[in-house]
């Protein structure tokens, strides 16, 4: 394990962290590089939070004088409404609608169809990789998580679905992240709530110090935080995730969805420089791995929940606890799986899971052949997914719904179901797994039986063969 605080590679060394290896270079982050970026943030934003926090105020007064409605508690629209009437409104709102001139729309609509080709994979790769490793097991980050209320195992999955509709809106369509598209207006609202949760826990800390400790784990969501956050939606899957799977992108794939959050990272107010290059990228990220991944007795709590939520979905998204460990387990080792306190599951967890990567490795390859057949998969997943989760009765619009309070802050939680099981839940729980992971265990049968009856086949052809030289030679 090299997520030791005192564990300083140099170059040349071969560096194993979380099974995870590769060789450490002199370009790779070092402690001393990293580590004033906790201390650093998006100071533009919080500028700007203060300026539009003053502005309802002074309307908020006006209204009561008049009588007249109250203004709006979105963010976006004050920023939109009142930028000519402050400088600073004013260089924020430019800075977040001028186009970077390295970015090309091409390349990102193709990092965009890159999300969509292997979407299964990649869902189920964030969740398990970007989500269970990655924010659990960093220190900082996870510290925000649960004093923010939304990793409670109630609130969890509509925490959960708001990070999944921002990643939908920035990957629908490439006019969706141009200045004024849907995903870009999604952007600096998630921009300016990040401010709003950094002001609050530092608010919360001039009179309890101890609510969050800043020089252990710096500026709460400060620049290090947001790259990290970066990296995990753009290197994890290519080199962490996918390659578990079975599915190796190729280099076009891995340099448009690297370009695509380079510029998603810039409208979050992300330094961009971390990820100018592929090489750069997952130099980031590797560096990441061996500086911030460790865990905590907070990792395992949001660990603890997050299993806890995912596996009492409702019909048909019943997921067992197994499947879920299995997964956890397949993509990121026993040993951090160990350090979470997640439990070893049975043998048939891991057939099942392992359906699941003959599914999207066969999706993949029928894909690469067949041109059509992945314009329509493309297609059908971004209807669905848009359809399903943006324009979903309780979609976001990103507001500081889940306010820090002294005293308060996310426990393990076991999940409490209110009322009478339906029969669906008593079934699944009788089988020890839902419906999705019976089609993912047919699946792993039937290409099992398959294997099978080609080696059957192979060795009787093999065999006729030696027959047939046999009796040539005789």
């Amino acid at each position: 394990m090299a997520s030791s605080p005192f564990f300083c590679p140099q170059a040349g060394d071969k560096v194993s962290s979380w099974g995870y290896s590769f060789t450490w270079t002199s370009d790779h982050l070092s402690r001393e590089e990293i580590e004033p970026l906790r201390q650093q943030y998006d100071i533009s934003a919080a500028m700007a939070l203060q300026r539009l926090q003053a502005i309802r105020i002074a309307l908020m007064e006006e209204s009561k004088l008049k009588g007249t409605s109250p203004p709006p508690n979105d963010l976006y629209v004050l920023l939109r409404d009142h930028r000519g009437d402050d400088d600073v409104l004013n260089k924020f709102w430019t800075e977040v609608n001028t186009v970077p001139s390295w970015v090309d729309w091409e390349q990102l609509a193709r990092g965009q169809r890159f999300f969509y080709r292997y979407a299964i994979a990649n869902i189920v790769g964030f969740a398990l990789q970007g989500f269970v490793a990655e924010n659990s097991a960093a220190p900082g980050v996870v510290e925000v998580l649960v004093r923010t209320g939304g990793f409670s195992t109630r609130m969890l999955l509509s925490r959960l679905l708001e990070t999944f509709q921002w990643l939908i809106q920035v990957t629908h369509c490439i006019a969706s992240i141009r200045p004024g598209g849907e995903g870009h207006i999604a952007s600096v609202r998630v921009r300016l709530l990040h401010a709003s949760v950094r002001q609050r826990i530092l608010q919360l800390c001039q009179t309890k110090p101890e609510y969050f400790d800043t020089q252990r784990f710096g500026i709460p969501v400060n620049t290090l935080d947001c790259v990290h956050s970066i990296s995990t939606f753009c290197c994890n899957p290519m080199w962490l995730q996918l390659p578990k799977f079975g599915i190796r992108p190729s280099p076009e794939e891995v340099r448009d969805y690297v370009a695509l959050f380079r510029y998603l990272g810039f409208l979050l107010g992300t330094p961009t420089s971390y990820f100018e290059t592929v090489e750069q990228g997952r130099r980031t990220m590797e560096s990441l791995l061996v500086h911030e991944l460790r865990t905590t007795d907070t990792s395992r709590t949001v660990a603890f929940n997050f299993v806890e939520c995912v596996t009492n979905l409702p019909p048909p998204f019943h997921i067992s606890k197994a499947f879920i460990e299995a997964g956890s387990r397949w993509i990121n080792g026993d040993e951090l799986c160990d350090e979470l306190e997640l439990s070893r599951p049975g043998l048939l967890a891991y057939l099942s899971f392992s359906g699941h990567c003959v599914l999207v490795m066969l999706m993949a390859w029928v894909q690469w052949l067949f041109p059509y057949v992945d314009e329509l998969l493309i297609t059908t997943f971004r209807v669905l997914m848009y359809t399903g989760i943006v324009q979903r009765k309780s979609r976001t619009r990103f507001e500081f719904k889940h306010v820090p309070q002294a005293g308060k802050q996310t426990g393990k939680e076991a999940y409490r179901i209110d009322g009478p099981h339906s029969i669906w839940s008593m079934i699944f729980g009788a089988l020890g797994m839902g419906p999705f992971e019976l089609f993912l265990l047919l699946i792993f049968v039937i290409s099992g039986a398959f294997l099978l009856k080609l080696m059957v086949l192979l060795l009787r052809s093999s065999a006729e063969i030696m027959t047939s030289m046999h009796n040539i030679v005789v």
